[in-house]
């Protein structure tokens, strides 16, 4: 007899996930974005918006609420409706970053969530100032950093532009300045003229590269980026084990049917694979980076655990 009520009892939630995925969009979805109108994710996250809305038939409102390293976002998913219609899509920072940086978040990253799946990442490039670092490569960057402890500064606007600084420094031995800025419009005018030698950004600042106002030095990824190849990896001067990539991905709120999830996965998968969510990609420096069912997971673990090390080096303390 209770053998048969528990047949019955998983009988009956399979039915009922089945019906969920199958109803499910059932009204709008609404995707909570920690990014500036305007800025190169939030982009991305418009064309995912749009294709979503082609393939599910329902529309798809992209509601931003950038600043506060991403806890405004986080927390407003946390708290939606756990049906499916309200996800987060942000950056790895609200994952991998706030629990090591902040004493006490209004959100935990496990446990008020469930992974859907990573969509994007990018790479975290070394740009230097030719005329403050008139070297050549990463290599040459170690060598100038040495003879000169604590001379060279790099700005930093977040921890995600601090972090690839931090392990150089750790693998290398080397000594540099950090210098915080509240934005990177901020950042790349000091290091453009000169005021700062050194910023880890993404590719948005490969424009100055090929007239000569900066210098690209190396790729804080294992492998070179599609959409800059001829700028080498740490690994290839030498330095290995500075990787450090930015990625964006999508959640749920925490107890979302496991069929809605899968449905979403489906559909997330699809709109990575379109023309106009790839061009978005290319245009604000990244690339697909699709995970499987219950990769987002898997990945976020080792992730957060990696930049948890790191932090804990580099004596940065929770505020």
């Amino acid at each position: 007899m209770q053998r048969r009520r528990a047949l019955l009892f998983i009988a009956g939630a399979l039915f009922t996930g089945a019906a969920a995925a199958q109803a499910f969009p059932s009204k709008p979805i609404t995707l909570v974005a920690p990014f500036a109108a305007g800025s190169a994710p939030d982009a991305l996250v418009r064309a995912l918006a749009q294709q979503l809305a082609r393939d599910s038939g329902q529309a798809v409102i992209v509601d931003n609420k950038p600043g506060a390293s991403s806890i405004l976002a986080a927390q407003t998913v946390a708290k939606a409706a756990p049906d499916g219609h309200t996800l987060l899509v942000s950056g790895n920072v609200a994952f991998t970053g706030n629990p090591h940086t902040f004493k006490q978040l209004p959100y935990d990253p496990v446990r008020d969530f469930e992974p859907i799946t990573a969509l994007a990442k990018g790479p975290m490039i070394l740009y230097a100032h030719p005329g403050r670092v008139p070297v050549q490569g990463a290599a040459g960057l170690v060598e100038q950093a040495r003879r000169q402890p604590g001379a060279l500064s790099f700005g930093y606007t977040s921890i995600t532009s601090r972090l690839p600084a931090e392990l150089l420094q750790q693998a290398t031995g080397i000594r540099l300045n950090g210098v915080p800025y509240k934005a990177g419009v901020q950042a790349l005018p000091d290091l453009l003229e000169g005021r700062i030698e050194l910023l880890f950004t993404d590719l948005g600042a490969m424009p100055h590269v090929k007239p000569g106002r900066l210098r690209a030095l190396a790729v804080a990824d294992a492998q070179r980026s599609p959409l800059a190849p001829e700028v080498p990896t740490l690994a290839e001067a030498g330095i290995r084990g500075v990787e450090l990539p930015y990625w964006i991905a999508a959640y749920a709120p925490a107890r979302t049917p496991a069929a809605v999830v899968q449905r979403l996965h489906e559909l997330l998968t699809r709109a990575c694979q379109s023309v106009g969510v790839r061009q978005a990609m290319a245009t604000g420096g990244t690339t697909a980076f699709v995970t499987p069912p219950g990769g987002l997971q898997r990945f976020q673990a080792v992730e957060a655990a990696k930049w948890g090390a790191v932090i804990r080096a580099a004596g940065i303390q929770p505020e």
